[in-house]
């Protein structure tokens, strides 16, 4: 089996991490991967806020633990009540991608340039995970204030289309989990 297809057979969600930092080698790595992402029409509409000033993480954390208590989803509610959850599984770095919204596809551009960001760590040895916390707090009024008071700044009318934490995983790798073989149609 090739690299590619390797690294994307092995890519899980960390929920797990180590204190220790992502070094910034391997961040340009990631970023650069994200960058080359494929988006419609060339516009690049994206722009990467990487957090890992470690008050700040556990700040926007606690706001989204509040988002989670405040939802109407009693699955989050209920996970945000658990005692010691960790919204971003104790990640050192989270990043956030927003994108204009008047580009043409702007969600689907930064979430194609956030895969390439999960894709190139797992290659790294590094872990990730998704984090719709983020999009979910700042969907808000009281979340956008949130994001101001805490400094956290996206370019003038841009908005978070996606987030995900990273960091060297505390546990093993996580096992695959089952995928659903029928889902595909072929015709021919």
């Amino acid at each position: 089996m090739n690299e590619t297809i390797s690294t994307i057979l092995k890519r899980r969600s960390v929920r797990a991490y180590r204190p220790d930092p992502v070094g910034q080698p391997e961040l340009d790595l990631m970023l650069e991967a994200a960058r080359h992402a494929p988006s419609a029409m060339n516009q690049q509409p994206w722009h990467f806020t990487v957090i890992r000033n470690p008050e700040l993480l556990r700040q926007l954390e606690e706001h989204c633990r509040g988002a989670f208590l405040d939802s109407k989803v009693e699955a989050l509610r209920e996970i945000a009540r658990q005692e010691g959850f960790s919204v971003f599984y104790h990640a050192p770095m989270l990043v956030i991608i927003s994108g204009d919204p008047s580009a043409l596809a702007a969600q689907y551009d930064c979430t194609l340039a956030t895969e390439n960001m999960l894709l190139a760590a797992t290659s790294l040895g590094i872990g990730s995970c998704w984090m719709n916390a983020v999009m979910m707090l700042h969907a808000t009024e009281k979340g956008k204030a949130i994001f101001r008071e805490l400094g956290i700044a996206f370019p003038e009318g841009y908005r978070p289309y996606a987030a995900a934490a990273f960091g060297y995983p505390a546990e093993p790798w996580p096992e695959t989990p089952p995928k659903n073989a029928d889902c595909v149609t072929i015709m021919e």
